[in-house]
């Protein structure tokens, strides 16, 4: 991880969390951790039979209490809604993390594709701090975590639609973590590589060539569990960019201290994918 750290807030048996996205990928995974740990958990998900077994597995492996919400995170009546579902307990952790895949060449990705990945990766985090901002604001303390991508760091080609809505989200969590200065929540956003899910498997790519190559990367990624442990150390520690892969701190890094020689790596990488594809 990297970033300025915050007072430590250890995330064990009294944690109240909510997880967007929770039926599947890392939404799962982190819901099973905080389970384990003892938690308690509200959910969210479009896909109903998904996330109740999300919610088995979660009070399996030992969560206090698990609430099922379905919850499209690109409409805000939805997100409303899941806020209304957690009442007045106390809300120790909001993650904002439901979200798609796409791929393909700016001007060739359909406009509804650059619109639905930007309504559920975007919109649907925008959403997810409008809610529950002001209710963490009053209580007087919690953490936000966003669930963006190194994609939103580096924009690798050929991502245009994925890039600009990770992208957003790192603005949002930056913006966010300096309005909240000095209050007791904190703000973390999490910029993996690739780690094991469906998310390329699912996800809206034009070339087929394209998402196979996508789910190579994915199928040959840390494992999901891996990531989970290391985002909440980043949580309780207050962190704000939580950057879990090597490759893709040391690409930002790059990409920070020599531009040009990031772009000329970029660049050849890309020629070589094509070559493969």
């Amino acid at each position: 991880t990297i970033g300025e750290a915050m007072t430590q807030r250890p995330l064990g048996a009294s944690t109240f969390g909510i997880i967007t996205g929770a039926a599947s990928g890392f939404g799962r995974a982190l819901a099973i951790e905080l389970g384990r740990r003892g938690g308690r958990l509200l959910l969210g998900d479009i896909n109903l039979s998904a996330l109740e077994e999300t919610a088995k597995l979660a009070r399996e492996a030992g969560a206090q209490a698990v609430t099922t919400v379905r919850c499209d995170v690109s409409k805000l009546e939805d997100v409303q809604a899941l806020r209304d579902a957690a009442g007045s307990t106390p809300i120790d952790l909001v993650v904002n993390n439901a979200g798609i895949s796409s791929g393909g060449l700016v001007g060739e990705i359909p406009i509804e594709t650059w619109r639905k990945t930007i309504d559920i990766d975007l919109w649907g985090v925008i959403y997810g701090c409008h809610v529950f901002v002001p209710v963490l604001r009053q209580q007087g303390h919690g953490a936000i975590l966003n669930v963006a991508s190194a994609a939103g760091l580096l924009a690798a080609p050929r991502m245009g639609a994925y890039n600009v809505a990770k992208a957003g989200v790192v603005s949002l969590s930056e913006t966010l973590a300096g309005e909240l200065t000095g209050t007791n929540i904190s703000v973390t956003v999490l910029c993996p590589t690739f780690f094991r899910t469906n998310i390329a498997a699912d996800g809206m790519f034009e070339d087929p060539r394209v998402k196979r190559m996508a789910e190579k990367l994915v199928e040959r990624g840390r494992p999901v569990e891996e990531v989970v442990k290391k985002t909440l150390q980043a949580v309780e520690a207050g962190q704000l960019y939580c950057v879990p892969m090597a490759d893709g701190r040391w690409l930002w890094r790059l990409k920070r201290a020599l531009p040009s020689a990031f772009r000329a790596l970029i660049e050849m990488n890309d020629r070589l994918m094509a070559k493969k594809r």
